[in-house]
C-alpha cells in the first residue's frame, strides 16, 4: 500500500484539483467560451486534452476528459465523456464512456487488476509487466478509446465501450449499449446495440460518404442551408 508520504502528497493534490476547480476554471471556462464562440454550461469541466472546434454548445454538469469535440457539435448536459474523437455537426445525449477491460473469458484466474496490470490503480500490484490488454484504441497513437463521427446522434443514457468506432451519419438510441462498431449512416438501438435499419438507401449514402459536407466549411453549408432538409433538391444543387 502507500507510504505516508505518498498519502500526504495524493492529499495535497486533492485540495489542488478542488482550488482550481472551483476557483480557477470558472475563469478559464470564459477564456475558452471566447476563444472557442462556444458555450460551455453550469458546473461543466474539461479535463487535460479536451479540446473544442468552435460553436459547441456543452451542457450542464458534463465531464469531458481528453476529448476532441468537433466543429458545431452538441452534448447534452450531465454527459460524461473521455478519450473521445468528436466529429463535426454531431448532436450527443447524456452519454457514458466505458473505458477498461477486465479478463473475463479464461485469460487469467482473476478479474482483478493488481493480478494483471503494473498500473497499481488501487494503491498495489501483484506485477511489475503488464500482461492484459486493459484498453482498446482507435488510433494509432493510442490516444483515444473512441471515435464518434460527423452528423452522429446519440440518444439519451447511451453508454460506449472502449475501441468502437461510430460511423459518419449514424444514429443510436436512448439507453443503447454499444459495445461493436456502428457504420456510417446505421441506425443502432438496444442491448447490446444491433442494426435495426439505414437512415437512406445505398444511393445516398453513397453519395454522402463522398460529398462529406461537414467539411466544406461554413460558408458553402450555410449557402446550401435551406436544401438540407430535400436530399433530392440538394444533390440536384451541390454537383
Amino acid at each position: 500500500m502507500e507510504t505516508t508520504g505518498q498519502f500526504i502528497a495524493r492529499k495535497l493534490e486533492d485540495a489542488g484539483s478542488f482550488m482550481y476547480r472551483n476557483v480557477a476554471f470558472p475563469f478559464v471556462k470564459m477564456g475558452i467560451e471566447r476563444k472557442c464562440n462556444s458555450i460551455i454550461g453550469k458546473g461543466t469541466y474539461l479535463y487535460n486534452g479536451t479540446t473544442l472546434e468552435g460553436k459547441d454548445y456543452i451542457g450542464d454538469k458534463v465531464e469531458l476528459a481528453n476529448v476532441k469535440v468537433g466543429y458545431s457539435v452538441y452534448i447534452a448536459p450531465n454527459a460524461s465523456i473521455s478519450d473521445t474523437i468528436i466529429g463535426n455537426y454531431s448532436c450527443i445525449g447524456d452519454i457514458k464512456t466505458v473505458i477498461g477491460r477486465h479478463p473475463v473469458k479464461g485469460e487469467c484466474v482473476s478479474i482483478h487488476p493488481a493480478f494483471y496490470s503494473s498500473a497499481a490503480q488501487f494503491g498495489y500490484t501483484y506485477v511489475k509487466d503488464g500482461n492484459y490488454e486493459e484498453a482498446k484504441y482507435v488510433d494509432e497513437d493510442k490516444k483515444y478509446n473512441i471515435k464518434i463521427g460527423n452528423d452522429v446522434w446519440i440518444g439519451f443514457g447511451v453508454m460506449i465501450t472502449d475501441g468502437v468506432t461510430i460511423g459518419d451519419g449514424a444514429v443510436i438510441g436512448a439507453r443503447s449499449l454499444v459495445t461493436t462498431d456502428v457504420g456510417p449512416y446505421e441506425i443502432y438501438a438496444g442491448t447490446p446495440a444491433r442494426k435495426i435499419g439505414m437512415r437512406f438507401d445505398e444511393e445516398t449514402v453513397s453519395k454522402l460518404k463522398e460529398l462529406r459536407w461537414w467539411d466544406k466549411g461554413e460558408a458553402w453549408i450555410a449557402e446550401h442551408a435551406t436544401e438540407f432538409c430535400d436530399p433530392a433538391v440538394f444533390f440536384e444543387n451541390v454537383r
